[in-house]
């Protein structure tokens, strides 16, 4: 039986948990990491670990959360401080970034591992995760400054051109790079001029 912990030793093993799981998912990939090694790094109990998470996958999506929480947090500070008629571009540079550099969907994307993450995590949890992504998307609209003139913009179509900005980004390796950054400038023209009014 895994011994209580204080409200500071839980926060603590809460955060190494987190910061040495993704650096075994990094390295192994979410198959292959042990929640045994990750226990061991950390220092508990593998009973301990189950006290904070039910598996390995929902250690990694607890990762996964936090990401997209600090993602969301800096678009919405984008879209709080944008000016009207200037947004969409700015929008999809910063969602590109951030999609290109963070290395949680890097692992996701490796090596069958999003194939197994769905199976892992069912088709309940997939729906709420999108769930979840609607309504982000529904907030980013609530907030998207718009010129005096301009036609509301839909939380499909924003949804709609993350995701082909995602698809797209991940799909970079099988592009020659010259090829990648035309394309990526072409969907960037597309959601400017659906976004910023030009339908």
């Amino acid at each position: 039986m895994p011994k209580a912990f204080s409200a500071e030793e839980k926060a603590a093993i809460h955060a190494a948990l987190a910061k040495v799981g993704l650096r075994h998912f990094q390295r192994l990939g979410i198959r292959a990491a042990r929640i045994e090694d990750i226990c061991r790094e950390v220092g508990v109990g593998k009973g301990s670990f189950y006290a904070f998470h039910d598996s390995k996958e929902a250690l990694f999506m607890a990762i996964v959360a936090e990401r997209e929480a600090l993602h969301r947090t800096d678009i919405f500070a984008y879209l709080d401080r944008a000016e009207p008629g200037r947004v969409a571009a700015g929008f999809f540079d910063l969602v590109l970034a951030k999609i290109e550099a963070d290395p949680v969907l890097n692992i996701v994307l490796n090596g069958g591992e999003l194939a197994y993450l769905m199976r892992k995590l069912g088709p309940r949890q997939v729906a709420l995760s999108l769930a979840d992504d609607r309504a982000f998307a529904a907030e980013a609209v609530r907030r998207w400054p718009l010129a005096a003139a301009a036609a509301p913009i839909s939380a499909d179509d924003l949804l709609g051109f993350m995701t082909l900005t995602l698809t797209l980004a991940t799909q970079r390796h099988l592009m020659a790079p010259e090829l990648y950054a035309s394309t990526t400038a072409l969907l960037r023209e597309l959601q400017v001029a659906r976004l910023e009014g030009a339908r």
